[in-house]
């Protein structure tokens, strides 16, 4: 366990700050979280901070079940929560990484295995590569772990910090619709491009898709009806769990669906608006832990460190000096 020492000052500060401090968690019964990656797990910088890290630890350690739901690939989730975390994961699910990925269209259950799966139509995915075409809008596709794209150039690059599996080209679109499996697609852009871009997709796919936006410069495209929060609800049926126990955290239009589902859907502080609108919470941001509040008020009985120092792959018997309560919003 990650030793800490507490350091308050004056008999009268400590008084105060153990007030701050006492336990907010024992009664909310909580026995699941489903946590976004990117803007809400990980901060700006792209990596787990150390507070964030060490309150995942410690809630698998309490036997609550921590995965991730993120629109990423399970692993690019991997490569961004690094090895050390990684290995904690897999020690509290005998050597496995369940979890909810792509948006909830494949999803892993307790023991690794595929328990729920969806992939775009062929139709479709042609339909979105000739709209990339005329509409001169960079698309790559996800196919499991796998990121194709027709050529790389700099949208694609742009995948590189979000540590993701490098965009493969493939040539033209028609030489792997439908030879491979496409989970989704996603079109790659400046904001104001996305922008603009966005109402012409929707008239395009009508109602044979769905349209989701984790990042204000990406927008993907799903199955009709497909959600994170669909996922996440496979997740559960998959081990008979009761989303009355599930605490759910996220930061963009994609978590919408699983914060309603959840019995606590809390928002981060670096949220879209329409997510905070929807939250029964709001916490700090993706780079002031606001997940490792979250953690200590729904789940953990001890508060800790309101900021660690950033350790992003290498969290483990690190000891860490004084420290003030967490902040909740």
């Amino acid at each position: 366990m990650i030793g800490f020492t507490l350091n308050f000052g004056a008999a009268s500060k400590t008084r105060g700050a153990r007030r701050a401090c006492r336990l907010r968690s024992s009664d909310h019964g909580i026995e699941y979280v489903t946590c976004d990656v990117d803007g809400t797990l990980l901060n700006s910088k792209h990596n787990v901070d150390g507070a964030v890290a060490n309150a995942v630890v410690r809630t698998l350690e309490n036997g609550v079940k921590f995965v991730c739901a993120t629109g990423k690939s399970r692993q690019g989730s991997l490569n961004s929560i690094g090895p050390d975390l990684e290995k904690k994961i897999r020690n509290a699910y005998g050597g496995e990484v369940p979890g909810v990925f792509l948006q909830g269209l494949i999803v892993y259950g307790l023991d690794g295995k595929v328990v729920h799966e969806r992939l775009l139509t062929s139709d479709m995915a042609q339909k979105l590569a000739d709209a990339s075409r005329e509409h001169g809008v960079t698309v790559v596709a996800y196919s499991a772990d796998r990121i194709l794209c027709e050529e790389e150039d700099d949208e694609t690059r742009k995948l590189k910090p979000y540590k993701e599996p490098t965009p493969e080209p493939i040539g033209r679109w028609e030489d792997v619709i439908g030879k491979l499996p496409i989970h989704k697609m996603m079109y790659l852009a400046p904001v104001a491009d996305c922008e603009r871009f966005r109402p012409v997709l929707e008239k395009i796919v009508g109602d044979e898709a769905k349209i989701t936006q984790a990042m204000r410069d990406m927008i993907e495209v799903l199955p009709p009806n497909a959600s994170k929060g669909f996922g996440v609800e496979r997740f559960l049926e998959s081990f008979n769990a009761d989303p009355g126990k599930l605490l759910a955290i996220g930061d963009a239009e994609n978590d919408l669906e699983m914060l309603k589902l959840a019995k606590y859907g809390v928002a981060m502080g670096n949220g879209f608006d329409s997510v905070k609108a929807v939250a029964d919470d709001i916490v700090l941001d993706n780079d002031n832990a606001g997940v490792a509040v979250a953690l200590e008020k729904y789940v953990l009985d001890e508060p800790e460190d309101e900021k660690f120092p950033e350790v992003p792959h290498k969290f483990e018997d690190e000891e860490y000096g004084s420290f003030r309560c967490l902040k909740s919003l």
